[in-house]
């Protein structure tokens, strides 16, 4: 009997309907006609097998076949999913997060580390990261590339994140690193097109460092909440002043210095109330690499239910604006890309794929930078030369996260494109959650990116 996919989705697009299976992944437009001739086809004792379905609409039932989201047998759906979890990914290392410093020279109120919280930042460790500490880091982490087996691929781009805290803290470590990574790319092949970059708050970025970044490759991401004061009213020192003209300060001397930066924007509440105030920041600074941040709830900075689907809505508005500037942001085209593609996408970090490290300034190594404060989820040293990320037994817990994994998620229409959220968000949003847990504010996310994606693909197609 022909039926519809467990995972087979509808989507109204007032004239058309669009037709979609959420692992399969790739839409199927019907006018109303043909759909009202599908369904009173899947509803009549005639329709026992695809080769059954009326002419009007056979083209159509054999497209949806194809497709999955009509099925031929009971156990079609088992073998998608069967075959969709067999390519979820090992735990591979080529992401490497250097913890210059655990010391901020802010302490932003949503500041998902915890410098917002006295109990947390009486945590972070005082020393910064040595550079006898950076060189064992640094063969820790080419060893990880090697037994992840991606030293094989000539043309492996693995990433170093100089991150804090603040990493500028620790300018001259920092500096050290980017030298020293330059020097090996002719020696070391796996690290022959290392990309570095640095996310900074830029308050202690002086013209001689933007310039020395510049020439390092050092890629600079500025942390910012808007292009306003009132935007940026949680982005705060630690005597509590807004930093926001401090800011713009430095983005107006990398704009002179001519260097590129690109925006790392944490969506306030007052931040998504007015998307001209992004596009003016990008307009006067010529920004042309950014990416959203959705704010995080915890203990200390709390947000209404009505943020998660203001803040959704605000990523996909600035995105349609943006494109028509060549500009395009990271959070929406992760999910473009799986789905022009086809293709599962099974995680949107690193850390729940399985795919970094986190080096803190004492050496323990981490999987999610989340947690810096109380080192939970680190789970070795440096110093440990038997540590192998890709059989450790918490590195694999994280790498099968994804909700393809999740029985709660299997009826989502967003499965194929979401990625999941943050396992530490979700931890924190009930008592007794867990890394297993729904980070809920990132389901209302996927699933209006992916209604967007499948409605803005009908506007092109009727264009085109």
């Amino acid at each position: 009997m022909v039926k519809f996919s467990r995972y087979a989705h509808t989507f109204e697009l007032g004239d058309a309907v669009a037709l979609y299976h959420s692992l399969r992944m790739k839409p199927v437009y019907l006018n109303m006609k043909s759909y009202e001739g599908l369904q009173a086809w899947l509803a009549s004792p005639l329709c026992v097998s695809i080769e059954d379905a009326p002419e009007n609409i056979k083209n159509e039932v054999n497209e949806l076949a194809k497709y999955k989201i009509l099925t031929k047998s009971d156990d079609e759906d088992d073998k998608v999913l069967a075959f969709v979890k067999n390519k979820i990914p090992k735990p591979m290392i080529n992401v490497c997060y250097v913890i210059l410093s655990e010391q901020c020279n802010l302490a932003c109120k949503y500041c998902f580390l915890g410098n917002n919280n006295e109990e947390k930042r009486s945590q972070f460790q005082l020393e910064n990261l040595t550079v006898e500490t950076a060189d064992k880091a640094i063969e820790f982490f080419i060893r990880q590339i090697k037994l992840s087996g991606l030293d094989n691929y000539e043309d492996n781009k693995p990433v170093i994140i100089f991150y804090g805290g603040e990493p500028l803290v620790n300018y001259d470590v920092l500096v050290y690193i980017a030298k020293k990574i330059n020097a090996m790319r002719d020696t070391e092949p796996c690290m022959k097109y290392t990309e570095l970059s640095m996310v900074t708050n830029g308050l202690l970025l002086t013209d001689e460092r933007i310039l020395e970044l510049k020439e390092l490759g050092v890629g600079i991401g500025i942390s910012v909440d808007g292009f306003n004061e009132k935007a940026n009213k949680n982005r705060v020192d630690l005597a509590g002043n807004i930093v926001y003209n401090r800011i713009l300060k430095t983005l107006d001397r990398c704009k002179e210095l001519g260097s590129d930066v690109s925006l790392s924007v944490t969506l306030s509440e007052e931040t998504i109330k007015n998307k001209n105030d992004i596009l003016n920041l990008v307009d006067n600074y010529g920004i042309h690499s950014f990416g959203f941040n959705i704010m995080m709830s915890s203990e200390s900075f709390v947000l209404p239910e009505s943020y998660n689907v203001a803040a959704a809505q605000f990523i996909l508005d600035e995105f349609v604006e943006l494109r028509m500037r060549g500009i395009y942001e990271d959070r929406i085209m992760r999910k473009l890309k799986a789905f022009s593609k086809a293709q599962v996408y099974f995680s949107d970090c690193a850390a729940t794929a399985g795919g970094q490290i986190v080096i803190a300034p004492s050496g323990q190594v981490g999987i999610c930078h989340a947690c810096l404060h109380d080192k939970k989820y680190f789970v070795a040293n440096i110093w440990d030369d038997n540590f192998d990320a890709t059989k450790d037994e918490n590195y694999i817990e994280w790498s099968q996260l994804t909700p393809v994994n999740k029985e709660e998620c299997q009826d989502c229409s967003a499965l194929g494109i979401c990625g999941g959220g943050c396992p530490i968000n979700a931890m924190s949003l009930k008592e007794g959650n867990n890394i297993h847990s729904l980070d809920e504010r990132f389901c209302i996310h996927s699933k209006m990116t992916l209604e967007f994606l499948i409605k803005d693909l009908y506007r092109i197609i009727k264009e085109g």
